[in-house]
């Protein structure tokens, strides 16, 4: 007996405070409700809802179906947690935490929202779970959502020193944005530790998914970055996160974790055992061989003290282990410059194989097909190096494959290689091993001896000889004995005709490069040197990348004031430099009046051809317009002489080439040449593009739009831009000065975007493929708009477009050429200027099927832009009601054609209801892109959404009545069917739906 009433008594002072006063009795807490319709709610009503949230859940991940005999099970309806031992608890936390995990990624949907509920009213997560209910939520800490599941969280005085920030936000009925959340991480790190512990968590129990990794790495890589020093205490408290996230097999945890040991790399030094630890961390069980890859690449990029290390055996034969490694470094290395890794990675193989380490010796070989151009000089530089450290006669084993390998594949750029130790040691030994190696790599099949005995004639046969070891070593010393240094007798004439020799008929650079650092003015004339110079620009036989300042500074040297045919030689040949290079107005208006009209007026002239060698290399920043003009001038006259040459120098990202091409599209458009205008107008837009998405952060650092955004080549500022001279600034100003431009093409106005033009509307076409591809090139980018963008969309919205610019925005978003980042910022220009541009009683009806395309669409981004087009929308149909404007539909002719009368049309009530009863359903379009399918269903139906049918949300749209239902279906079918008003794509789309 005193036992049961013990039993009684305990059972009784425990029993559920949520029901035990009476106020608590008037209000309950909940997500989905307020506290007074909750507490209307009995436990059965809302189990069901709970079951109900589960079976759909389940339909999405079955791994929700075993919590249905758990914590959805009959068996706890009457279950009160408080009354459990703590054994039990323990283990209904651990459940608990899994499910909350589990359900994370589908936070936003109705289901996880129905399911919450239950675990509330039953287990009262709210008070014994806030931990884990934030640890699985904080992704979706700027939603809506998660400041509702704040505003019913308990903190116990435990995490108040954790989550007391919270309360400050749940007070001010304030969404969490990223600032404030990354501000409170600055302040205490042990939010930090919280947010890294919570992921890592998730990724134990394989319940992670991508929102969680992006949030975690852009929380982490913002922290490290907004830290005005990084020590000691934040690499120990960083690293082991990422350690840990590297050994999970999760691929998503392994690139979160490269992303944050990157954003680290950039801001700390490791010393040489740190950097070992963590490069072969990375390299130890990579999910993704290209996301390692780039990983290896940033840290060796950012640790530049490994550049010039031989990498840790370790770490190589980590590498070797995985064989889709050399693969992947050659894909990427195809799309990227990832030569900061392939250059050590090279190098160290090769030490490594010539040390007798066989299976890295055939990793070396396997990399040698796909080296990229740019670490080849350095291997082959190792190679030989590593054969003099080894003492050579490398007959057999590791070593003698590699050499043969490299000879196969880049024999001239080994052969080089050899040249250039030669000329940089004067040991004998090191002369011999060198003449033992060429000879191996010739296979001797031409004389190898190399000129260890000076003497005139030795000399004169090795600087003449057919090796260019053999050369580099006696080109040497000729420039020591010039300069005095070395102890050799030579007269004048002799050396001047090594010299004149060497400048016509050398193709090596190595060897050119010490001829041309003499002084050579002092040894020959003016008129043969100038000759010989001549023939090295205008020449094939090397390239001048390397040259061109010794080139340009020995033509400048020479007096030439007294033989004008001299000057017309010097100014024909520095003219492709001047283009490039800075200097004084003056001087070049006197170089440019002196260069013959015949070599300006060929196509294929001397300084075209150099031109076109320089492949964009720019000895310094500046240029001025008058060199600009004249070459704008010559395109115009002629374009396809100087087609070829101008757009190879676009491909390079010149900005000379795109202050040339902005000035030939104005004089094209004024010589009435409207087809070339548009065609060098696409041209620059696309190699603006390619200098945007390049110089991104420069694009953003522009200090005044208005600086940049020229109206004209002829401006002002125009003439500013180009003697600033900085090449972003460039490219915002020559895409500037062509759109300003493209209006004036009247003759080619487009209309009806919907529609693809053919035929006899090709011009209408070419001119519709610049609009697009000038928008394109703004918004397509996904590092976010700048200031200069923004404006320059509006200029081309604006000036380009007129009335037709939401026409073209819907058309844009609609079209599946282009990528989800320009449909999104197609959908959010609409959004944000439906309003600001609209005439009066502007009815946007035509673009509402467009809309509901792109609320189908499979990108949530889209989704999510096509949401805010339906809230501008409704705002703009609830004014016109208001007003009682006259109806006046957008494009209506424009878009269906004028004698079209067969689409229908919606009254002003019927489309204002349509586009609200859509816009209720916001969470589940964003979510879901089958959502807009079923509630377009609906409506047809029944003239309401689905959530007036559930009692979950109830619509303040008026319900469609039958006439309504009948007109929408009838507009929607019409657009369906019109076999000549609209893209076949955009019907296609609209029937899937």
């Amino acid at each position: 007996m005193a036992t049961s009433l013990a039993s009684q008594l305990y059972r009784m002072s425990t029993v559920d405070r949520m029901v035990s006063t009476e106020r608590a009795q008037k209000t309950r807490a909940s997500f989905l409700f307020d506290g007074k319709q909750a507490a209307d709610m009995d436990m059965q009503t809302i189990f069901d809802i709970g079951r109900d949230g589960l079976s759909d859940l389940c339909k999405v991940d079955i791994r929700f179906r075993p919590y249905a005999s758990t914590l959805f099970s009959e068996a706890v309806k009457d279950m009160d947690r408080v009354l459990q031992t703590k054994e039990e608890n323990n283990k209904l936390d651990e459940t608990i935490r899994s499910f909350l995990f589990l359900m994370a990624r589908h936070f936003l949907t109705k289901p996880a929202g129905k399911a919450l509920e239950w675990l509330i009213r039953r287990f009262r997560i709210q008070e014994f779970n806030a931990k884990d209910i934030l640890a699985a939520i904080m992704p979706f800490h700027e939603t809506k959502a998660f400041l509702s599941m704040l505003t019913i969280i308990t903190f116990t005085p435990e995490d108040m020193h954790l989550f007391g920030f919270l309360v400050t936000q749940r007070k001010a009925r304030r969404l969490l944005d990223q600032a404030t959340l990354m501000a409170q991480c600055m302040i205490d790190r042990s939010l930090l530790a919280f947010i890294c512990n919570s992921t890592l968590d998730a990724c134990n129990k394989s319940v992670d998914y991508p929102g969680m990794h992006s949030f975690y790495a852009a929380i982490m890589s913002q922290y490290i970055g907004q830290l005005s020093t990084v020590n000691d205490s934040t690499i120990q408290f960083v690293l082991p996160y990422v350690l840990d996230g590297l050994n999970l097999s999760s691929v998503q945890t392994q690139i979160a974790a490269y992303m944050v040991l990157g954003a680290l790399a950039t801001r700390v030094t490791f010393t040489q055992k740190a950097v070992e630890q963590v490069l072969c961390a990375v390299a130890q069980e990579p999910g993704d061989m290209r996301a390692m890859t780039m990983c290896l690449t940033q840290i060796i990029q950012a640790q530049v003290h490994m550049q010039n290390e031989i990498l840790p055996k370790k770490l190589l034969r980590l590498l070797a282990a995985h064989k889709d490694f050399p693969k992947a470094v050659g894909e990427f290395g195809a799309e990227y410059n990832i030569n900061a890794l392939v250059q050590p990675l090279l190098v160290s193989l090769a030490h490594y194989a010539f040390s007798g380490d066989a299976k890295l010796a055939q990793i070396l070989v396997t990399f040698i097909p796909i080296v990229h151009v740019s670490a080849v000089d350095a291997l082959c530089d190792r190679v030989v190096r590593e054969y003099i450290a080894c003492g050579g006669a490398q007959g057999e084993g590791a070593a003698s494959e590699i050499i043969d390998s490299v000879q196969l594949r880049f024999g001239q750029q080994l052969e080089d290689a050899i040249g250039a130790v030669a000329g940089r040691t004067e040991k004998q030994e090191e002369h011999r091993l060198l003449y033992e190696l060429k000879t191996r790599v010739s296979s001797g099949s031409r004389s190898n001896v190399l000129p260890l005995k000076e003497t005139a004639t030795t000399l004169f046969l090795s600087i003449n000889h057919a090796d260019a070891g053999v050369r580099l070593v006696a080109a040497k010393a000729l420039s020591d004995i010039v300069e005095g240094t070395r102890d050799f007798v030579l007269s004048e004439t002799e050396a001047a005709g090594l010299v004149l020799d060497r400048l016509r008929y050398e193709d090596n650079v190595n060897v050119l490069s010490i001829v041309l650092s003499m002084n050579l003015s002092q040894m020959v004339s003016g008129s043969d040197l100038i000759k010989a110079l001549v023939s090295v620009i205008a020449s094939d036989r090397v390239p001048l990348e390397s040259l061109i300042r010794p080139l340009v500074g020995h033509l400048l040297a020479i007096d030439v004031s007294q033989d004008d045919a001299l000057y017309s030689q010097v100014a024909t040949a520095l003219f492709p430099y001047l283009l490039v290079s800075q200097a004084p107005q003056q001087v070049t208006q006197s170089i440019v009046s002196a260069i013959p009209n015949s070599a300006l007026a060929s196509g294929t002239s001397g300084w075209l051809s150099c031109l076109s060698k320089l492949k964009g290399i720019a000895l310094d920043k500046t240029f001025n317009k008058t060199v600009v003009d004249l070459l704008a001038a010559k395109f115009a006259q002629d374009p396809d002489a100087c087609d070829a040459l101008w757009k190879a120098q676009l491909k390079t990202g010149s900005h000379l080439a795109l202050a040339v091409g902005a000035r030939a599209v104005d004089l094209l458009a004024a010589n009435g040449n409207q087809q070339g205008a548009v065609d060098v107008a696409n041209a620059v837009i696309a190699a603006s593009k390619r200098v945007f998405t390049t110089n991104s952060k420069e694009l953003q650092n522009l200090e005044s739009a208005d600086r940049v955004l020229v109206q004209s080549t002829e401006s002002p500022a125009w003439n500013a831009l180009l003697a600033d001279s900085q090449p972003t600034a460039i490219a915002a100003g020559a895409f500037s000065a062509v759109l300003s431009t493209l209006p004036r093409l009247g003759t080619l106005q487009p209309n009806r975007w919907f529609v693809e033009a053919d035929g006899a509307e090709r011009d209408e076409s070419a001119y519709r493929s610049t609009v697009r591809a000038a928008y394109s090139a703004l918004v397509s980018r996904g590092d976010g708009l700048a200031n200069v963008d923004g404006v320059l969309i509006g200029r081309v919205l604006k000036s380009c477009l007129g009335d037709e610019w939401a026409e073209f925005l819907a058309a844009t978003w609609v079209s599946s050429d282009q990528s989800a980042t320009t449909r999104v910022h197609s959908l959010l220009a609409f959004a944000a200027l439906a309003q600001i541009l609209q005439k009066p009683g502007t009815d946007y009806q035509t673009l509402l099927p467009a809309v509901v395309v792109a609320l189908a669409d499979s990108d949530r981004g889209v989704r999510s832009a096509a949401y805010g087009c339906l809230g501008a929308l409704k705002a703009l149909y609830q004014g016109l009601e208001k007003d009682k404007a006259e109806q006046n539909i957008y494009q209506y002719d424009a878009i269906y054609g004028a004698q079209s009368t067969r689409l229908q049309y919606l009254p002003l009530s019927t489309v204002a209801r349509l586009v609200a009863l859509l816009e209720s359903r916001s969470y589940e379009i964003f979510e879901n892109s089958w959502t807009v399918r079923t509630e377009l269903e609906h409506i047809l139906a029944k003239g309401v959404c689905t959530s007036n049918s559930t009692g979950d949300k109830q619509s303040s749209s008026p319900k469609l009545n039958s006439q309504a239902r009948a007109a929408v279906g009838m507009f929607l079918v019409s657009h369906i069917a019109a076999t000549d008003c609209l893209a076949p794509s955009l019907q296609l789309s609209l029937l899937s739906v």
